[in-house]
């Protein structure tokens, strides 16, 4: 993977665990559930919620509210060079790469 492609997937990373721990934060307010950011407004959500996306390029950002936990999909933009989408399941806390990201490149 070039240099560029790494940054870019790093990013991503920062954004997805920025997102994790707003989800965190709003489950601990006083609602005590989490958010859902879905579709062509999610960005705006998002940034509701704390989370600095304004300069993000090369993803778009999802969170889907399931029962009891919550799911992260950032999904590559033509202008990352990259096709696929990195998911993050609050459930097991694993991280997924599907299509040109790998598992090695994840946390």
């Amino acid at each position: 993977m070039g240099y560029n492609k790494s940054r870019r997937v790093s990013e991503a990373i920062r954004i997805i665990s920025d997102i994790v721990g707003s989800q965190e934060a709003e489950k601990a307010g006083k609602r005590h559930v989490y958010y859902e950011a879905v579709g062509q407004g999610a960005h705006v959500i998002l940034g509701k919620r704390g989370v600095k996306i304004s300069g993000a390029v090369y993803f778009s950002y999802e969170t889907f509210r399931t029962e009891g936990h919550f799911i992260v999909v950032a999904k590559a933009l033509p202008s990352s060079e990259l096709r696929g989408r990195i998911i993050f399941e609050s459930k097991t806390g694993k991280w997924a790469g599907t299509e040109d990201i790998q598992q090695e490149w994840l946390p």
